[in-house]
């Protein structure tokens, strides 16, 4: 089973159980918010860890581009609300959190 799907699916399991998520800032409530849309309308809504990690990792087989923004939203909840991508070609890449002071690059 994907990794992504495990761990998405104990955060959302532990967080519908506890109404854990405020916590996290906007990107994990963002996900349960995504991960529900994906699953609205349907007979069974996944519910259980297992229930969710299976439902998940069926969902990101079938539509790799879902994986990728739950990942990306994922990364964003785990790193306190910030995500750095870079696709593409660049002379200098700079990805941080934060800079207090001054950032020169030549």
């Amino acid at each position: 089973m994907d990794p992504l799907s495990l761990a998405i699916a104990g955060a959302l399991a532990a967080g519908i159980a506890t109404g854990a998520g405020e916590s996290t800032g906007a990107a994990l409530p963002a996900l349960w918010r995504r991960v529900r849309e994906r699953f609205a309308g349907r007979a069974v809504v996944p519910e259980s860890e297992d229930e969710i990690a299976s439902a998940l990792d069926e969902e990101f087989t079938r539509d790799p581009s879902f994986r990728q923004q739950c990942e990306t939203l994922w990364n964003q909840a785990a790193s306190g609300g910030v995500a750095n991508s870079f696709h593409g070609q660049a002379k200098n890449v700079v990805q941080t959190r934060e800079i207090h002071g001054g950032l020169t690059m030549e």
